[in-house]
C-alpha cells in the first residue's frame, strides 16, 4: 500500500502535462497499445498531438473450416479505436486531460464515434480532425459533440464541409460554449459563411475563427466580404481572426479594415498569403505603389482609431517599395504597440485600483515618420507646426492617389451594402398589419448603417490634410514652369476635392464647416473676380513705388490677401492691424507674372478677351476707330477727328478716362452687351443735347474737361484749346492752372 508521501513524490517527479508524438508513421498497432495505456495511467496529462499517425483499422478475423469452427477459442477484437475510447473514457486522472489531436491519422467515421463517445464522457474541450475526410456520418458524431456542451474548441480544418455546412451549423446552439473554430482549407464558400456566422453571433464566448486557404471566400462574386462585413461588428467576443490564402484584393482587404474598428475585442488578424496583397509589398510601379499606400493608410487608420487591435500579419514592404509605402507599414506596428501598451496600462491601473486617467500616461503618442509629417502636416495633438518643408511631387502622388482610392473604396462597399440591403428577401414588406412596424425597423437600420465610419472619416481628415498641404506645392510648380508637374499636382487636387465632396455627399455629418485654405480652382474664382481690380491698382502701386523702389516685394500683405480671395475667406472687421503674421491663411499662388504657369494667366486672358469684345463693339456701333480703318472707312488722318461730331468726341474721351476697374464691373454687372446698349444710349443723349440744346451742351463739355483738368487727368489739346477759347461769364477761364 503507497503512502501519501510516496504518492506525492511520484505526483511531483512525473509530472507530463503536454505530450507531442506527431509526425511518427512508424507507430504501429502497439504502439497504439501503449498510447491508450498512457493516457489511461498518467494522471498529469492536459494534452495530447498524435497527429499525421496512421490510426490502425481493426483486423479481420481468420476464416476458419466449418468443421473447426466449435473448438475455435474467442479472442478480444483488436480494435484500436475501441480501446482508445477505453483508456481515454476510463483514464485515472478524470477529466484533467483538455486537448487530443489527431489530425491527418486516416479515421473513418466508426474511429470517429468510438473517439467522441470517449472524449464525451472525459470531457476533453478541445479536439482536432483535420484532414480526416471525415463525411456525412462523420459530421453527425462531431455535431453529438458540440451539442454535449463539452466542446470548446474544434479543429475540422482540411475536410470537405462545402455542402455539409447547414449539417454542422445545427450542433451550434446559444448556450454552446465554443470560443474557437478552425474550417481552414474546408472548400467553403461566401454561401457557407452566410450559414456560419449567423450561428457564431449567438455564441456567448466566441473569440477565434479560421477561414484560411478558403480561396472561393473572395475568388468568387459575390465575395464573402459583405457578409464579414455584416457579422463581425456583431461578434462581441471575437478577439482573432485568421484569412489567410484566400484570394483577397487589395480593394476587399480595404472594406474589411473598415469594419475591424467595431470590432470591440478584436485583437489579431491576419491577412498574410493573398498573392494580389503580397505582390504590393514588393511594388515598384506607380500605380501598384498607390494601391499600397491604400492599403497600408487603410489598415494603419483601423489600427490607430481602434482601441484592442494589437497585431496584423500582413507582408512587409520590400526595399524597393516608396518610401511613404514603407513609412505606413512602419506606422501600423507602431499603432498595434501603443494598443498593446494601453492595454497593459489598464490592466496594471485596475489591479492597483489607480486613478482612471493613470490607464493612458505613457502610452498616447506615436512618433510620426518624417515622409507623412511633410506629407499630412502634425496631428492636432502635436506641439509641432506645419511649417516643414513640403513633401516631393512622387510622395503627394503616391500617398494623395492612395487615399482616393482607399476613401472609394469604401464608398463602393457602402453602395454594394445598400443593394444587398434592398435585394435582401423582407427588405420590402407587404401588406398587412406588420407593414408599419417592419417599415419603422427597416428605417432605422437604414439610418444607422448611413452613419460614416471612424476609419472612413478619418481616412478623409487625412484627404483634406493632404489636400492642404498640397497649395504650397502648386504654387511651387507653378513658379518653377513645370508644366507637366503642375498638371499632375493639379489633376491630384481635383481628383481629392471630387473625392472628398462625394464623400460629403454621401455622409453629410463629415462637412467642415470651418474657413480653409484656399486651392488652385479657388484661387482662379478669385482672380476672376478679382483681376479688375489689379488693373485699377496699377497707377498707384506705380505711384507709391516711385518714392521708395526697394519697398516693392511679391509677397502680398494680409489686406491684400484678404481683397484678393474674397471667394473663400470672410471678410470682416473683426481682425486687428496687429494680428501676427503666422495667423494668416497659407497662400495659394503668389506670384502674378505672365510667365506663371498658373490659373491666374487663364483668368486674365478670360478678362482680357470680354474686355476686347467690349471694345470692339463699341468701335463697330458707336466710335469709329481714329486710325487708318478700311471696314470704317477712316484714314487716320488730323483734320477727320476735328470733323468728328462733338457728342462722340467727349464721349470718346470720357471712354479713354475710364479704368480697367471700371469697365470690368460694367462687363461683370450688365454684361459686355448691356454696357454697350448702355455707352450707345449716352452717345445718342449727348447728340441730342448737341442738336436741340448747344448752350447746355457747351457748358457740360466744359465742366467735364475742368473737372478731369483739376483732376490730374490728361486731356486733349485740343479740347484744352477749345475749352480756353469760350471764357466763362467772369471772363476768365474754368480750367483752373496750377
Amino acid at each position: 500500500m503507497k503512502t501519501d508521501s510516496t504518492k506525492s513524490f511520484q505526483e511531483s517527479t512525473g509530472v507530463v502535462e503536454k505530450l507531442s508524438l506527431k509526425n511518427n508513421p512508424k507507430i504501429t498497432r502497439e504502439g497504439w497499445k501503449h498510447i491508450s495505456l498512457f493516457i489511461y495511467m498518467c494522471r498529469s496529462l492536459k494534452a495530447l498531438d498524435v497527429s499525421h499517425i496512421p490510426f490502425p483499422q481493426p483486423r479481420a478475423p481468420p476464416k476458419a473450416h466449418p468443421s473447426e469452427q466449435k473448438k475455435q477459442i474467442k479472442v478480444p477484437v483488436d480494435d484500436i479505436a475501441e480501446i482508445l475510447n477505453k483508456s481515454v473514457s476510463e483514464r485515472l486522472g478524470g477529466a484533467h486531460l483538455e486537448e487530443l489531436l489527431m489530425t491527418e491519422c486516416a479515421l473513418n467515421s466508426q474511429n470517429i464515434r468510438k473517439i467522441i463517445d470517449g472524449v464525451i464522457v472525459s470531457g476533453i474541450q478541445r479536439l482536432g480532425l483535420s484532414n480526416n475526410s471525415i463525411d456525412a456520418e462523420g459530421i453527425e458524431h462531431v455535431v453529438r459533440y458540440l451539442r454535449s456542451g463539452v466542446c470548446h474548441g474544434l479543429d475540422l480544418g482540411g475536410n470537405d464541409l462545402r455542402n455539409r455546412m447547414e449539417q454542422l451549423c445545427e450542433g451550434l446552439h446559444d448556450r454552446c460554449p465554443l470560443w474557437a473554430l478552425s474550417l481552414a482549407d474546408c472548400n467553403l464558400g461566401p454561401g457557407s459563411i452566410r450559414l456560419l456566422l449567423p450561428k457564431l453571433v449567438q455564441l456567448q464566448n466566441f473569440r477565434f475563427v479560421d477561414l484560411s486557404h478558403n480561396r472561393e471566400l473572395f475568388a468568387t462574386e459575390p465575395s464573402a466580404l459583405a457578409t464579414l462585413r455584416k457579422y463581425l461588428p456583431q461578434l462581441r467576443f471575437l478577439k482573432r481572426i485568421h484569412l489567410e490564402d484566400v484570394s483577397m484584393t487589395p480593394a476587399q482587404a480595404i472594406g474589411l479594415a473598415e469594419v475591424l474598428p467595431e470590432c470591440p475585442l478584436l485583437a489579431h488578424l491576419t491577412i498574410l498569403e493573398n498573392p494580389e496583397l503580397s505582390a504590393l509589398a514588393s511594388a515598384s510601379d506607380e500605380a501598384s505603389q498607390e494601391e499600397a499606400c491604400a492599403l497600408y493608410a487603410s489598415l494603419m487608420v483601423a489600427v490607430r482609431v481602434s482601441d484592442s487591435i494589437i497585431c496584423v500579419d500582413i507582408d512587409v514592404p520590400s526595399q524597393d517599395s516608396s518610401e511613404v509605402v514603407k513609412a505606413l507599414a512602419k506606422q501600423v506596428v507602431a499603432y498595434c504597440l501603443r494598443n498593446m501598451e494601453r492595454a497593459t496600462a489598464q490592466e496594471t491601473a485596475t489591479l492597483a485600483e489607480s486613478a482612471p486617467g493613470a490607464a493612458s500616461s505613457g502610452a498616447e503618442t506615436v512618433e510620426i515618420p518624417e515622409v507623412l509629417l511633410h506629407l499630412v502636416g502634425h496631428g492636432e495633438d502635436s506641439d509641432g507646426t506645419d511649417e516643414d518643408s513640403a513633401a516631393p511631387d512622387e510622395d503627394y502622388i503616391v500617398g494623395g492617389t492612395g487615399l482616393v482610392k482607399a476613401l472609394n473604396y469604401c464608398l463602393l462597399e457602402k453602395a454594394s451594402d445598400n443593394l444587398r440591403r434592398k435585394s435582401m428577401p423582407g427588405s420590402r414588406p407587404g401588406s398587412g398589419a406588420a407593414t408599419p412596424r417592419s417599415s419603422s425597423r427597416l428605417g432605422n437600420r437604414e439610418q444607422r448603417s448611413a452613419k460614416a465610419k471612424s476609419m472612413s472619416k478619418d481616412l478623409l481628415h487625412s484627404a483634406r490634410k493632404i489636400r492642404a498641404r498640397l497649395q504650397p506645392a502648386l504654387a511651387r510648380e507653378a513658379r518653377a514652369g513645370d508644366e507637366m508637374a503642375y498638371k499632375r499636382l493639379l489633376f491630384l487636387d481635383n481628383t481629392l476635392q471630387g473625392i472628398i465632396q462625394r464623400f460629403e455627399d454621401e455622409y453629410p455629418e463629415c462637412r467642415v464647416h470651418h474657413h480653409r485654405p484656399p486651392t488652385a480652382s479657388e484661387i482662379s474664382a478669385a482672380l476672376a473676380n478679382s483681376i479688375g481690380s489689379l488693373s485699377s491698382d496699377r497707377d498707384t502701386t506705380a505711384a507709391n513705388n516711385k518714392n521708395d523702389t526697394t519697398a516693392a516685394s511679391s509677397t502680398p500683405s494680409k489686406s491684400d490677401y484678404t481683397a484678393h480671395n474674397t471667394g473663400f475667406v470672410a471678410v470682416g472687421d473683426s481682425g486687428s492691424d496687429d494680428e501676427p503674421e503666422h495667423d494668416l491663411p497659407p497662400l495659394g499662388l503668389r506670384s502674378r507674372h505672365n510667365s506663371d504657369v498658373s490659373l491666374a494667366s487663364r483668368a486674365q486672358t478670360l478678362e482680357e478677351g470680354r474686355i476686347h469684345r467690349l471694345g470692339q463693339s463699341v468701335r463697330r456701333e458707336i466710335l469709329k476707330p481714329q486710325l487708318h480703318d478700311f471696314l470704317h472707312q477712316t484714314t487716320g488722318e488730323d483734320g477727320e477727328a476735328d470733323r468728328e461730331p462733338a457728342h462722340l468726341r467727349m464721349l470718346r474721351d470720357q471712354l479713354s478716362q475710364l479704368s480697367g476697374g471700371e469697365l470690368r464691373n460694367m462687363v461683370v454687372r450688365d454684361g459686355w452687351e448691356e454696357t454697350v446698349r448702355k455707352i450707345g444710349a449716352n452717345a445718342e443723349e449727348l447728340r441730342v443735347l448737341a442738336r436741340e440744346r448747344p448752350e447746355e451742351f457747351e457748358q457740360w463739355k466744359d465742366a467735364q474737361i475742368a473737372a478731369q483738368v483739376n483732376a490730374g487727368m490728361d486731356v486733349p489739346e485740343r479740347l484744352r484749346r477749345e475749352s480756353k477759347a469760350q471764357p466763362d461769364g467772369d471772363g476768365e477761364s474754368a480750367i483752373t492752372d496750377d
